[in-house]
């Protein structure tokens, strides 16, 4: 694609803040992000524009415009956002940085520079440091194009200078080859998959990172970035960059009660990595397994994470038993597992209801496999169970839940030799249609779920008996022998209380008769 046919793609507000800057004398650039998904045919998430203009220049002209901006956020650091049709869009003076052993991640100074070229200098990785005018001149100094074309992740000049100045940078290049599936090459160490062709995780050479520099970041931030790499749809090929340079192993810090503590990223995935499985059900070692599970499955974080951490449980020597055959065997791993997903999960720390929805996933990723050759009682027995002691508090949780499940034992099935097996990967989506829809239509949960209200309950029976009474009727659905409906729920409850009242009538003729 030419480069001047990416301005024809840019948004109106865009065009309209370059075109201003221009007519006002000013130098202004499309930068980034932006650029390089247009360049990949993507829709960029938003539009970076740097400039000449100084920020005061730039406030100037949106004042002169009518233009709304953001309280001048970032004023100090040479950046105005500018709210041009409902969209922020950030406005960045051209600024060189200097950084010191005093932050691993912020500057120490920053101060305005004349050209884009010392500005595109500063940039962490040759396919962020283009830039892109009104004209649809494109500006590349560090073959950036080249490398989009050539599919490699490249640091803008020494990576160790790059890192030594930013380590959060460290984790955006895993971050990055996850969204994009690059492959990443530094200084000459190409980190280029090979391996198993269907599973194309391990790297030939892996690259150096100043990993223990990753003490220094605040796991906010570490955490974020995480967070993006497992969404993305390379994730699997991130995770192996983080596992590869050692940055699964590393720690970072969160600051409680005045003090910095360390806070370990995931070290407890260490031990898969060439980790064995029995070869009649799995393909692959048990991280390959992990990483190719990962990428088979809905790009959603919880499900990311518990397939993340599904089979820590394997190969630990609580778990691990070596069977007659002499082929290793893991029974009960996914108890094992959820226990140190809870620690990790909880040690991220990440919201409560998340970690007890993750934990549930993993603790039951292996319930599914064996109900491929029960029956529906059976099923209903385990919905039943889950929708009484599991984590959800209403009937539509219990539903998505059970729709996340699915998804994590479908990921976690095609990432061993079942994956050959287009019948029983069909059966095995049947079953989790079969148990959502059991869910849906006969798992009430919370009062709420019922298709009767209070309202109605009360006019049957005392209001000291409200809670019984919906327990009752909860009970009755989820057993399977009452349907969730107003006129069935009302009229079952009628049966019942005629049958307490002859009950009542016949205890009374009895005491009377005595």
């Amino acid at each position: 694609m030419k480069e001047v046919q990416l301005v024809a793609k840019l948004p109106a507000y865009t065009k309209s803040i370059l075109q201003a800057l221009n007519e006002a004398g000013y130098e202004a650039y499309v930068v980034g992000g932006a650029v390089r998904d247009l360049l990949l045919g993507r829709a960029p998430g938003d539009y970076d524009i740097t400039t000449n203009a100084r920020p005061e220049q730039v406030l100037e002209l949106c004042q002169a415009k009518g233009w709304h901006t953001v309280d001048q956020l970032g004023h100090n650091f040479g950046c105005v956002v500018i709210v041009l049709e409902g969209e922020p869009t950030e406005v960045t003076t051209f600024r060189g940085e200097r950084y010191d052993d005093g932050d691993v991640h912020r500057p120490a100074a920053t101060w305005f520079c004349d050209t884009l070229l010392e500005d595109l200098s500063r940039r962490d990785f040759t396919v962020n440091a283009m830039a892109l005018d009104s004209k649809g001149t494109l500006y590349d100094y560090y073959g950036g194009l080249e490398d989009l074309r050539r599919r490699i992740l490249r640091p803008v000049g020494q990576a160790q200078v790059r890192y030594g100045e930013d380590a959060l940078r460290m984790l955006r290049a895993c971050r990055f080859v996850a969204q994009l599936g690059f492959d990443y090459v530094q200084d000459g160490v190409s980190g280029s998959a090979c391996g198993m062709p269907a599973t194309p995780y391990y790297l030939t050479n892996v690259p150096v990172f100043p990993v223990e520099r990753c003490r220094g970041l605040s796991l906010e931030r570490v955490r974020t970035e995480l967070e993006k790499l497992l969404v993305s749809a390379f994730a699997g090929k991130g995770l192996m960059l983080m596992r590869a340079t050692g940055l699964l192993q590393q720690s970072c810090r969160v600051r409680h009660n005045g003090a910095d503590h360390e806070v370990p990223i995931l070290p407890e995935a260490e031990h898969l990595l060439g980790l064995t499985q029995n070869p009649r059900f799995h393909l692959y070692d048990t991280w390959e397994h992990t990483l190719l599970a990962i990428d088979n499955s809905p790009r959603e974080l919880a499900i990311r994470w518990a397939l993340v951490l599904h089979d820590l449980g394997k190969g630990l020597p609580n778990v691990r038993i070596i069977k007659p055959d002499g082929q290793p065997s893991d029974p009960g791993h996914e108890a094992q597992s959820a226990i140190m997903a809870e620690q990790i999960l909880r040690r991220l720390r990440y919201p409560e209801e998340f970690v007890r929805l993750v934990v549930w996933l993993v603790a039951q990723h292996m319930r599914f496999a064996p109900m491929l050759l029960t029956g529906e009682k059976t099923l209903r027995r385990w919905l039943r169970h889950e929708a009484v002691n599991g984590p959800f508090r209403t009937q539509a949780q219990l539903v998505a839940g059970y729709k996340q499940l699915t998804e994590v034992f479908l990921a976690d099935m095609g990432a061993t030799h079942a994956r050959e097996n287009q019948q029983l990967m069909t059966e095995g989506r049947s079953l989790g249609d079969q148990v959502i829809a059991m869910a849906q239509s006969s798992m009430p949960i919370a009062t709420q779920d019922l298709a009767v209200n209070g309202r109605e309950l009360l006019e049957l029976v005392p209001k000291n008996t409200i809670k019984e009474t919906f327990a009752y009727l909860i009970e009755r659905v989820q057993s399977g022998n009452l349907p969730n409906e107003h006129d069935a729920l009302l009229a079952a409850l009628k049966k019942k209380l005629a049958r307490q009242e002859r009950r009542s009538e016949q205890s009374s003729t009895d005491v009377a008769k005595a």
